[in-house]
């Protein structure tokens, strides 16, 4: 039996007495020590798009070091990474790639790095099209931490796969191999976007499994302050933390900007339809997935209509559900004074909100137009969440967000899926 969040926290709310909280706290340890079966867990993730119409995606790389810097949701004790070439033309030849912890900038922790290596070897070639996983590396890392993932190609890359808007700045070297450079000075050339890396996971067994943030720039986190990790998902991980050991999640994030639940859309990505196989139900060890996409159908589609994006909810619940994954619908936010905001759209806003909230649908709501609207016009944001374009929330409206979900909940419904309760 799956329990909505509303239920769930009315019965928190009702909870009096501490022996009954700790005894529901042993009986779901229990739980989900005996539900936890797959040994690997993300702990970073960014969803991936095809190359631009210039700039370095589509020239690419040669003979260069890229070093992306991502921030992790969860440590563990060995970690492995996912290298992307889903966007590429053709094969791309990896000649190195090591991993170490981020100190500043581009400046790693001296005595940290580390070689991975690819079926036993220091290279890689990942064919167009294909993603391709590290062998495992005996490296600890805790929760919070920066990791810097530097991919060494030799050969050029041609067009890459990349995740555009990271609000968060890596960095590119110098010709020649870096990959195993502490300083900074080999890498002048920042850059905000993530290349060829799509995740990064770890073991560890107090971990019982993942929670991916499914939508657009809201989820990616446009409107919050770069290199702060003030996204939602960032805040969120930070709050599932407090979660005793064996029933924490991690977070990992599958928002791109632009993106569209129906539409493919270019360097926006594929439509949610079409990527939400990839991006949220293969992450390794997802649990939920978080689901707030449409507000971009509706803002670019005059025509759009509630029951098309019903239609493509429908589509992704059942997709979900058919992997025993769990499926949070999240309410489109208000945008009146964003570029494509109009009336009519707003009202299939509207009517989406109401069948996120009423229809039975997901197995839970997270009400986060409630959260981010102004209850004096309740089809904009609330001033102090507003980043300034009336469409994507600050980094305030964020935290609010991941305030707004409860831990426990979370916890229940996600051992409620792997127990198969």
């Amino acid at each position: 039996m799956i329990i909505p969040l509303a239920v769930l926290a009315l019965l928190a709310a009702l909870a009096p007495a501490p022996v009954a909280a700790a005894a529901s706290v042993g009986a779901l340890t229990t739980a989900a020590t005996q539900a936890a079966t797959l040994p690997w867990v993300g702990t970073w993730a960014a969803a991936q798009v095809g190359p631009g119409a210039r700039g370095l995606s589509r020239t690419g790389f040669r003979d260069e070091t890229v070093r992306d810097v991502v921030h992790l949701s969860v440590g563990g004790t060995e970690v492995r990474i996912r290298l992307s070439n889903v966007f590429g033309t053709g094969p791309l030849r990896i000649a190195g790639v090591r991993i170490a912890l981020r100190a500043d900038g581009a400046q790693t922790v001296p005595r940290t790095s580390h070689q991975v290596t690819f079926g036993g070897l220091n290279q890689a070639i990942v064919p167009a099209g294909a993603r391709e996983f590290s062998d495992p590396v005996a490296m600890r890392v805790s929760a919070g931490q920066d990791l810097a993932v530097s991919i060494f190609v030799k050969a050029a890359s041609g067009p890459c796969t990349w995740h555009p808007a990271a609000i968060a700045t890596s960095y590119y070297s110098v010709p020649g191999n870096h990959a195993a450079t502490v300083g900074a000075t080999a890498y002048p050339h920042r850059m905000g976007a993530w290349y060829w890396l799509d995740g990064v996971d770890v073991l560890n067994a107090a971990i019982n499994g993942a929670v991916v943030t499914f939508g657009a720039s809201t989820s990616d986190g446009v409107g919050s302050t770069r290199n702060a990790n003030d996204r939602y998902p960032d805040d969120l991980a930070r709050r599932l933390l407090a979660l005793p050991s064996g029933l924490r999640l991690s977070v990992l994030n599958a928002g791109i900007s632009g993106n569209q639940l129906l539409a493919d859309a270019g360097t926006t990505g594929p439509s949610g339809l079409a990527r939400f196989e990839r991006d949220a139900l293969q992450q390794s060890g997802v649990r939920i997935v978080i689901v707030w996409e449409g507000t971009n159908d509706i803002g670019v589609h005059p025509d759009m209509t509630a029951r098309d994006l019903i239609h493509g909810y429908l589509q992704l619940i059942e997709a979900a559900h058919a992997r025993g994954i769990a499926v949070i619908g999240a309410t489109l936010q208000p945008d009146e004074g964003a570029g494509y905001y109009s009336a009519h759209g707003n009202r299939v806003r509207e009517e989406v909100n109401r069948w996120i909230r009423y229809s039975g649908a997901f197995d839970a709501v997270a009400d986060f137009d409630a959260v981010l609207r102004d209850p004096a016009d309740s089809a904009r944001l609330l001033p102090k969440f507003d980043s300034g374009d009336h469409l994507h929330p600050n980094d305030a409206g964020y935290q609010a967000i991941a305030d707004s979900l409860r831990p426990w909940m979370l916890a229940s419904l996600a051992l409620g899926y792997a127990t198969g309760a």
